[in-house]
């Protein structure tokens, strides 16, 4: 083989790299976007369960909030058995009429427990899970809000129409 043919092939195999990069670079640059993409949004949902979870955590009566986010653990955290574990502990707790109150509240923060470490908040620790604060004028709120409904359905109910008279003006007596 001779310099030239030599310097042909290395020509040709150096154009067919080239016309590889400029093809399947940014294809493989597209693939890594959509991967850390997913990877991101995946994440993101763990976290606003979580956030939605700790947001909530002693309220009652159970937000709506914290209800759905409850019932997306079993997608979002999917690929975590011991969450998944840990939240269908939990939902037997919520669904046994009997069950005590220790227990439910013991059994969700060791779910929120799992999924701090799980997001990689380490330093969070259960103490810190189960402080939650609520203003007295919050909790006046809403008991006033449910004695108020009380009372209302109470009247409602124990009434079988409401009778509405007209009320006639009285007109000024003349003077004879």
């Amino acid at each position: 083989m001779d310099t030239t043919t030599v310097s042909t092939i290395t020509t040709s195999s150096e154009n067919i790299m080239e016309i590889l990069a400029i093809v399947i670079g940014p294809i493989i640059a597209v693939l890594i976007s959509v991967w850390l993409q997913r990877r991101h949004q995946k994440r993101d949902g763990k976290l606003s369960v979580f956030y939605t979870l700790m947001a909530y955590r002693k309220s009652y009566p159970p937000a709506k909030d914290l209800v759905k986010a409850l019932n997306l653990i079993d997608v979002v955290y999917a690929d975590e058995a011991k969450i998944t574990q840990l939240w269908h502990r939990y939902y037997d707790l919520l669904c046994e009429t009997g069950a005590r109150r220790e227990l439910r509240e013991h059994a969700y923060l060791e779910l929120l427990s799992a999924i701090a470490i799980h997001l990689g908040f380490r330093k969070l620790q259960q103490t810190d899970i189960d402080k939650f604060y609520t203003p007295q004028a919050h909790v006046d709120a809403t008991e006033s809000d449910f004695e108020l409904d009380k009372e209302l359905i109470r009247v409602l109910k124990n009434t079988a129409r409401f009778a509405l008279e007209p009320i006639k003006p009285e007109l000024p007596k003349k003077d004879e």
